[in-house]
């Protein structure tokens, strides 16, 4: 059985589905989580530009990549 990582700053993620100008597949690291169940996320990959690559996105529609470090 797989184990779910919680999602929390700093870890690198990947969207499921498309949020505003960014694509499914889109990657970037969780800037931090909003109300319980949103994160703020900077998409590194593909280049959006500088107006479009701070999205929004349900915990539900955002994978982890990469978690970052835990102390």
């Amino acid at each position: 059985m797989a184990v779910a990582h919680k999602i929390a700053a700093f870890d690198i993620v990947e969207l499921t589905e498309r949020v505003d100008d960014a694509p499914a597949g889109a990657r970037g690291g969780v800037l931090e989580l909003r109300e319980g169940d949103m994160a703020m996320i900077e998409v590194t990959k593909p280049d959006l530009g500088p107006a479009a690559r701070i999205v929004f996105a349900p915990l539900s529609k955002i994978r982890v990549i990469q978690p970052a470090p835990r102390d």
